[in-house]
């Protein structure tokens, strides 16, 4: 009986794991994933703020209350000490000493010790699951990271509001640095974590008289960040000479003279002088990403504009502007496919219900997603604005759609991007579920990917295999195939969302699968 009974308690604790588990996935927010889903955060921004001034309200009354009393109470006793005895020769100043010594003053420590602000503080107790979370803040920070290294903008720039050449009105507190900074460092990106730190070292003397002490960043713990990182990157002087900083701070902590003698020890075995770390060279196709994103990477298109009249026959009533990006591989720029109107709906659709859509190299790490966005799925047949554009789809592939893909609406985050990666599936790397549907769709022979806003800087889609760099407009339609004629895939449709620097962007994608298409597109086999 006593077995059957912890077995029993054993499946209900498993029980409850798992709950509290999913319940706290749930409650996980990623507002760094998307722009549009961060306004509400300003609102609760405000809500504290009004707390705070509520709580400094209440605050403020006690002490009123303190102030306005204490100069009464001290003039009765300088009073009496001027003269004590002739004060207490009188029976009523001796008796009032007693009383108020004996009755006011146990009356006033009750009075300090009452509580203040208890509905402020409940009120913050309230909202505290609302608050970003560390991994919100990891993803903000990978987001800034992002930007600096893409467009290889240099970290004072950043600082001081300067992006890509155009100087904003907006600048990064030195709590703001360091939240950077820290995460890099953590991350095990010491050489890139040291340029964001020594920046919050040239702040500190500036923020002590402009930021409140719980909330500036102490000197020691970024000087100990920069001698860690030092040292990680075997700069074993300039570690040191922090090291010794950090001492005069703090003589007797123990961490820091054992930091001294091991890189004493470490500067005793290489006398030859510090020893870099080995930089992996960074591949060909990764550079010509970056270039991509940056507008620099020269292609060899032809670009030209042309109407489409022979895709449908609706068109020969309603051309399609259709501009030719490259023919390998082909891709194509349709203009004015959707209405500032439609574009506005679609994005009201989508913001009511955004979902974290990140994909990751490596489990739980921000500075690894390969995709930063949040999505809403829609239905093709979800309202007459979708069917309408499920119609124009058709106008401009000539495509099947019965069996395409959901709608997806895309809004990108602070940083927001998608590495470089395929549409169509490689089928021996995709979990057994997506296989069977493959199987049964088909792959993904076509993209039709919607700008729904334009970006104020950034946020290109690039294929850099080939050099094409496409930039967001609202309105516009990118169209490329994933699959040859003959069915198998283009390696050279490897294609990436770079990062967005200012402004929020909105896509809607389409994907067409083959199945459907076996009488529109016929699969031909490459000559012998």
């Amino acid at each position: 009986m006593t077995s059957k009974w912890r077995q029993f308690q054993v499946s209900i604790l498993f029980l409850l794991l798992i709950v509290a588990l999913t319940w706290g996935n749930s409650l996980e927010q990623h507002h760094a994933l998307s722009v549009a889903s961060m306004p509400p955060l300003l609102e609760l921004e405000k809500k504290l703020i009004d707390n705070l001034e509520d709580y400094a309200n209440v605050l403020e009354q006690k002490l009123q209350v303190l102030r306005s009393y204490i100069p009464v109470l001290r003039a009765e006793n300088a009073k009496g000490r001027k003269d004590a005895m002739f004060y207490l020769f009188n029976p009523l100043n001796a008796h009032s000493l007693i009383r108020r010594l004996h009755q006011d003053w146990p009356k006033w420590r009750t009075y300090m010790m009452q509580p203040v602000g208890t509905v402020q503080i409940r009120n913050f107790g309230s909202w505290k699951t609302d608050l970003p979370t560390n991994t919100d803040l990891c993803d903000a920070c990978a987001g800034i990271v992002r930007i600096k290294s893409i467009y290889d903008l240099k970290v004072e720039d950043i600082v001081q509001g300067k992006i890509d050449g155009c100087q904003y009105n907006f600048s990064m507190s030195s709590a703001d640095v360091f939240a950077v900074g820290y995460q890099l460092a953590k991350g095990k990106a010491e050489l890139e974590g040291v340029q964001w730190l020594q920046q919050v070292s040239k702040r500190l003397q500036q923020d002590i008289l402009l930021i409140p002490p719980h909330l500036a960043i102490a000197e020691l713990e970024v000087l100990k960040l920069l001698a860690e990182c030092h040292l990680n990157e075997n700069k074993y002087s300039k570690a040191l000479t922090l090291v010794e900083r950090c001492l005069k701070i703090e003589p007797q902590r123990a961490y820091f003279i054992r930091l001294r003698l091991k890189i004493n020890e470490l500067i005793g075995d290489q006398r030859n002088g510090t020893i870099e770390k080995e930089k992996r060279p960074e591949k060909a196709l990764e550079k010509a990403f970056k270039l991509s994103c940056r507008g620099l990477l020269k292609t060899s298109t032809k670009l030209h504009c042309s109407y489409n009249f022979s895709t449908t026959p609706f068109l020969r009533f309603a051309p399609l502007k259709m501009e030719l990006v490259g023919l390998s591989p082909y891709v194509v720029l349709y203009h004015d496919v959707l209405s500032a109107q439609e574009s506005a709906q679609l994005i009201e659709l989508a913001t009511s219900d955004l979902k974290a859509s990140g994909v990751f190299q490596a489990k739980g790490s921000a500075f690894k997603r390969l995709r930063t966005v949040k999505a809403r799925w829609i239905k093709k047949e979800f309202n007459e604005l979708t069917k309408r554009i499920t119609r124009r789809i058709r106008d401009m592939t000539g495509f099947d759609l019965t069996e395409a893909e959901k709608f997806q609406i895309i809004n990108y985050g602070i940083g927001g991007h998608y590495n470089m990666h395929k549409d169509y599936f490689n089928l021996t790397k995709i979990p057994y579920k997506e296989v069977a549907l493959a199987e049964h769709f088909g792959d993904r022979i076509a993209t039709v990917l919607f700008y729904l806003s334009d970006v104020e800087q950034g946020g290109a889609t690039v294929f850099p295999k080939s050099g094409y760099t496409i930039y967001p407009r609202a309105g516009t339609a990118l169209l490329w195939y994933n699959l040859h004629t003959d069915g198998h895939c283009d390696p050279s449709t490897l294609h990436a969302a770079c990062p967005v620097m200012v402004g929020s962007k909105w896509v809607m994608t389409e994907w067409i699968r083959e199945r459907g298409q076996m009488f529109i597109r016929r699969c031909l086999k490459p000559s012998a």
